[in-house]
């Protein structure tokens, strides 16, 4: 139980310090950029990178339940991305909820897929 809780915040930990080390990534290109490119490369690359990094992680160090560990990982951090202001129609709901839907469940497959790949197939059978 202390591994899954140390993985959790870990997994918390890292995806704000990613997207922090992102931040200043962009910072640093964004001379030539205009916000609108800045923000579709934060949308479609960056954000879902991020997810996969994490599922990554929880995928290698998780010994069960890879998929419950990484999606209270990647809460708080899909969560922070939104926007503070809460939306007032259905279709600002629709797009306020939208990353959380895509990113979290991209994080947990991931996080499976690695699981799988470190897992033997067949565990080794005692001599004794």
């Amino acid at each position: 139980m202390l591994r899954k809780a140390l993985l959790i915040l870990s997994a918390v930990a890292v995806s704000y310090g990613l997207t922090v080390l992102a931040g200043y990534a962009l910072y640093l290109i964004s001379e030539g950029w205009s916000e609108g490119h800045l923000s579709l490369l934060v949308r479609f690359i960056i954000n879902p990178l991020i997810a996969v990094l994490i599922g990554c992680l929880v995928g290698f160090l998780s010994k069960d339940r890879p998929i419950l560990t990484a999606i209270v990982g990647l809460a708080p951090w899909a969560v922070m991305l939104q926007s503070p202001y809460k939306p007032v129609s259905i279709s600002g709901w629709i797009s306020w909820l939208s990353p959380i839907l895509i990113l979290i469940p991209l994080g947990a497959t991931v996080a499976v897929c690695a699981w799988r790949y470190r897992r033997p197939i067949n565990p080794p059978r005692s001599l004794a």
